[in-house]
């Protein structure tokens, strides 16, 4: 990113934030009706699913008023699922990301793009989330995440905040949810198992904003 790239970014961010403290923090906000994360399907084409806790510690670090952590399993293939609920974030909770956290558990960043993956959901036929590979010597994990942002899927988290603000100011809202799949692999399986997961995403989308309302 060049310097006066970041300047306009940054600049951006700021200005939107000083809106959003001063027409939004002090009202209230709209609360729309949802399903319950529960309530996406444990079995999907053959795969079939458990679910996962967090320990108290991770809760109390990811702020989250709900989340899905599930692993789903085919034959020997298995990936996950995470989905952490936001009802509001205007008192500064909001999704963690994924490009932070696998750095801490000693995973490197070796590529990352923005991926299309075609999808069918109420008229929208393509998505483009963001597609990261990460390695901690051959172990690789392969990482498909992006905001679900009041009927959108953002894969920047800058762009995410700015339609933050304006959903706040126009909609008197600030719901929304980090949604992350991800399976393991190895530098020699990493191409194939690329394949399955985008495969699995392009399937499994419809499920997702039926639990993140628009």
């Amino acid at each position: 990113m060049t310097s006066r790239r970041a300047l306009v970014i940054s600049t951006a961010i700021l200005l939107a934030a000083s809106v959003y403290v001063n027409f939004f923090l002090n009202n209230g906000e709209a609360m729309v009706p949802r399903e319950p994360l529960s309530s996406i399907p444990k079995s999907f084409e053959g795969w079939e699913s458990a679910d996962q806790a967090f320990p108290t510690e991770v809760l109390e670090n990811l702020r989250v008023d709900e989340y899905l952590m599930r692993r789903f399993t085919k034959g020997n293939d298995s990936l996950w699922l995470y989905v952490g609920y936001y009802k509001s974030q205007k008192e500064g909770a909001m999704p963690h990301s994924p490009r932070h956290c696998y750095p801490g558990s000693g995973f490197n960043p070796i590529r990352n793009d923005a991926v299309p993956i075609p999808v069918n959901y109420q008229g929208v036929r393509e998505i483009r989330p963001n597609r990261y590979i990460f390695a901690k010597g051959a172990e690789r994990e392969i990482v498909i995440y992006w905001y679900q942002s009041r009927g959108r899927v953002i894969a920047n988290e800058y762009v995410e905040k700015l339609y933050l603000v304006r959903d706040a100011i126009l909609r008197n809202r600030s719901d929304g949810a980090l949604v992350r799949f991800s399976m393991a692999a190895t530098a020699e399986t990493e191409e194939s198992a690329t394949r399955r997961l985008l495969a699995f995403v392009s399937g499994f989308y419809p499920h997702i904003p039926r639990v993140i309302p628009d």
